[in-house]
């Protein structure tokens, strides 16, 4: 028998799929279903095509079962399948199978065929390695229907081992635990998954919000694989949405021509005047108003707090593995910092000389909603000191069809209210004269009965 190199093979494991994208299995005959193992993967390494062809009535109950069958219980198998062809055929030929194995070619013990050596004794063998469990052997294959086809067993299904620990107890395995069949199963559930949340997004929805409420879920999701599987994707598209913003933003900033301001010409002299406009013809459209040192530290102090935000989200951006190494640098003190760039959006207000037409200069004044210098101008502006237009009221009508029309609706009122105290009223009489009537009935049959009474006597 050939020594056959079961870690030769890379791929041992793992199950490979024939063209037509099914897996490798011995196809059902007429009575018994298919066999599907990792032996019967040529990738594995012991059957091929050939051998699966040549094995294509192997199927029976012995490899479908949940417990797998040991060597001796094939060969045993075999030994009763041989002893009853011999009953249902007639043998015109001898050979070399005496019960004693004295004369040559004979079949050496523990070898292939060393069942065949005598057919009229049960077969038997007290070698170690003919009863151990041939694990890859068991069928994969649970059910076959005409219609859904064949259905395999769960990979995470446990059979109890008939193998015995040290301490005397029995083991359980897991027979169909394959890397083809663990995959397939996951991306069953996880279809299953999406479907169910579909209406929230699919498997994203899955991970909790980060809000305080759902600490805890958000700790128990970070400890699972679909948990981190999910949240690096959402860093990821996190990620990405960011770096294409910010990239969005660098082309704003380059997109048009770099322009030298106007009032750095006149402390340049007059030679450097004589040369022409360096590219200067912006700043005659667009001048800065009220732009001193108090909105400059505004401004700083506002990308500040926007810088230490950016730097928040980059560090955890850091942290889930997400940036690259090349965009951070230390800086002198020792401190790291990303590169990029730092953005903020302000309320700026644009000004124009009344009657000058659309080519006249137009003012910017920077930061209109925070600018220091403007901050009285805006009290004013929010809060006129004069109100010339009366605040809107809802008096009341006091005409005489609206006055009649009320007291016409109070009459009424007034008439259904008393209607409802008669009719409760005319309910507890009916009630009382019932019980007054009942009790005049009893003490007529009372009297009535005292008399009879006295009359006989």
């Amino acid at each position: 028998m050939p020594f056959i190199d079961f870690t030769s093979n890379p791929n041992r494991g793992s199950t490979s799929a024939q063209e037509n994208g099914a897996p490798y299995h011995i196809p059902a005959t007429e009575y018994s279903t298919a066999w599907g193992c990792q032996w019967t993967d040529p990738e594995f390494g012991v059957l091929n095509e050939w051998d699966l062809q040549l094995l294509e009535h192997v199927n029976c109950s012995y490899l479908s079962s949940s417990r797998p069958p040991t060597l001796l219980a094939l060969k045993q198998h075999a030994q009763s399948l041989t002893n009853l062809i011999k009953k249902i055929c007639v043998s015109t030929t001898f050979g070399i199978i005496d019960g004693k194995g004295e004369r040559r070619p004979a079949f050496k013990k523990n070898e292939a065929f060393d069942w065949l050596k005598n057919l009229d004794e049960p077969y038997t063998n007290d070698d170690e390695f003919h009863h151990i469990p041939l694990w890859a052997l068991a069928n994969h294959v649970k059910s076959e229907d005409e219609e859904t086809g064949i259905e395999c067993h769960c990979p995470l299904t446990e059979a109890r081992s008939s193998e015995l620990t040290e301490s005397g107890e029995t083991t359980t395995l897991r027979p169909y635990c394959s890397h083809h069949n663990l995959v397939m199963h996951a991306n069953k559930c996880l279809e299953i998954l999406d479907h169910e949340y579909s209406a929230t997004g699919g498997l994203s929805s899955l991970i909790p919000s980060g809000k305080e409420d759902d600490s805890e879920q958000m700790t128990a999701a970070k400890n699972t694989i679909l948990g981190q599987l999910l949240l690096h994707q959402q860093h990821m598209v996190q990620r990405m949405q960011e770096l294409e913003i910010q990239c969005a933003r660098a082309v704003d900033i380059l997109e048009g021509e770099a322009v030298v301001p106007m009032q750095m010409l006149q402390h340049l002299g007059p030679e450097v005047r004589l040369r022409g406009r360096e590219l200067a013809y912006v700043q005659e459209r667009f001048i800065l108003a009220n732009a001193g040192e108090d909105v400059f530290q505004l401004i700083h102090k506002v990308m500040d707090k926007q810088e230490a935000k950016i730097r928040a989200q980059d560090q955890m951006a850091y942290n889930s593995g997400v940036s690259g190494e090349r965009m951070w640098s230390q800086a002198a003190a020792g401190e790291w910092y990303s590169n990029g760039l730092v953005p903020v959006d302000l309320t700026a207000r644009f000004v124009r000389l009344k009657g000058s037409g659309g080519q006249s200069t137009i003012f910017i004044i920077p930061v209109i909603d925070h600018h220091p210098g403007t901050a009285q101008t805006r009290k004013m502006e929010s809060q006129p000191t004069v109100v010339s237009v009366p605040a809107p009221s809802w008096p009341e009508r006091a005409s005489d069809l609206l006055k009649r029309e009320n007291d016409h609706l109070q009459r009424v009122k007034k008439l259904e209210d008393e209607n409802g105290t008669l009719a409760r009223d005319k309910m507890e009489m009916q009630a009382s004269l019932k019980i007054a009537l009942a009790e005049l009935r009893r003490t007529r049959h009372e009297v009535n009965f005292l008399r009879e009474h006295l009359t006989r006597q």
